[in-house]
């Protein structure tokens, strides 16, 4: 049986159409945002002047996708643009409100597809499946939901705890996840046939939040890194003695990703000894993160293309998170050379043989973590040699098999 894959946004639902159709799986893929330079509004950075075209054509390339058949995919509305351009604007409220406006706009637009005579079943994504699992349940089509991220009630015991000792990191909107939308994920997870989670530590946090039934639905299927981009990455060349350790932070600058742990670690470290890039949305008060800004080159969010050269750049990812599904930047830096220095909420990514694992995300901990790194170049170099040789095993055609092994499970393939 043929699947359509159903995400307004992006996340990781491109590889997954992607292996769909190269297994010829793949009935359609239905998303708000999908590069063709030939489609409004692509057509806008040829029509605006040189220098508004050139930053509209760097926003746009994040989305390129040329490896999809452009047949097969369904663009569907411009929420996703006002989305983002609402958060960006710093208006977070009005991004979320849109969000949830434009998924049951996204859901009416492809009510035809989804109603078509043709049998296929439905992967659809966390935050905006519901509506889409329910009309494919009258259908009677079987429902995949690729749950990216943990369960929320995990988050917010997590950041009850967080801001007893760090509670000026928060951003109001983002100190808890409502009662509404947990609610609304455990109807997707109802409705739901089987549920794809990345990692195991995002397994156990929904079996920790609900009924026997729910948690017979988990499979954990690990993401992938993008060959395309992060495919042919040259082995990590020796960090000079004269210069300092470059470290690397990649995703949103957020107290549930121990951003806070890492800064202030990095304050304790000598410029000389190291450096510290954050690529990422900040989602911290600007006043508290300035006064850590001397000790980093924040960069924001570029587009996915820019990474691979970012990361040959730097020689150690810092990942101290609280609470993930699995962070494709721990894939993406495996692939680059990059050691690691994580800790298990992060989801798949560091082993003995490529970098650290840190107990649970501290200060304390990730500077002496950082230390022992720092000062013992020669395994620090083995930790990046070792780490492309991990990244094998998210490679694109195992995601892709594992995928076969979700649709034979449920008796699809």
């Amino acid at each position: 049986m043929k699947v359509a894959v159903v995400h307004p946004g992006t996340q990781h639902s491109w590889q997954t159409a992607l292996a769909l159709q190269e297994l010829d799986r793949l009935a359609w893929y239905a998303t708000s945002i999908f590069y063709q330079p030939d489609r409004w509004p692509y057509r806008l950075e040829r029509w605006l002047p040189s220098a508004a075209g050139a930053r509209l054509a760097h926003e746009f390339r994040r989305f390129a996708q040329p490896r999809l058949d452009p047949t097969l995919v369904r663009t569907v509305g411009l929420a996703e643009w006002a989305e983002r351009l609402a958060a960006r604007a710093g208006w977070r409220g009005l991004a979320q409100r849109i969000d949830r406006l434009g998924n049951r706009s996204f859901v009416r637009q492809i009510a035809r597809d989804l109603g078509s005579p043709l049998p296929f079943a439905v992967w659809g994504y966390n935050g905006s499946a519901l509506s889409t699992f329910e009309l494919a349940r009258e259908l009677g089509r079987p429902r995949i939901l690729d749950r990216t991220i943990g369960d929320y009630r995990t988050y917010n015991a997590l950041m009850d705890e967080v801001a007893e000792r760090y509670g000026e990191w928060f951003l109001p909107e983002d100190r808890r996840i409502a009662p509404e939308h947990i609610a609304r994920d455990d109807r997707e997870y109802a409705l739901a046939d089987r549920i794809a989670v990345g990692s195991a530590y995002a397994a156990e946090t929904i079996r920790a939040h609900t009924p026997p039934d729910i948690a017979a639905k988990l499979t954990v299927l690990p993401y992938c890194f993008d060959e395309a981009l992060f495919g042919a990455m040259p082995a990590p060349v020796p960090i000079p003695a004269s210069e300092p350790v470059r470290l690397l932070f990649v995703g949103q600058a957020h107290p549930r990703k121990g951003i806070h742990h890492l800064l202030e670690a990095i304050a304790r470290i000598p410029p000389s000894a190291a450096t510290l890039t954050i690529v990422g949305e900040l989602r911290v008060p600007r006043a508290v993160f300035a006064r850590h800004a001397d000790r980093v080159h924040y960069l924001p969010s570029v587009p996915r293309a820019d990474m691979p050269a970012i990361m040959a750049r730097h020689h150690l990812l810092v990942f101290p998170s609280y609470f993930e599904g699995s962070a494709l930047s721990l894939l993406e830096a495996l692939a680059a050379g990059l050691a690691i220095v994580q800790t298990p909420a992060a989801g798949n990514g560091v082993n003995a043989a490529c970098g650290l694992m840190l107990a649970r995300p501290d200060t304390e901990l990730l500077h002496t973590a950082l230390l022992d790194a720092i000062g013992d170049r020669a395994r620090l170099q083995e930790w990046r040699l070792a780490a492309q040789a991990e990244a094998r095993r998210y490679s694109f055609a195992r995601y892709r098999d594992n995928i076969v092994g979700l649709l034979a499970g449920m008796g699809l393939y």
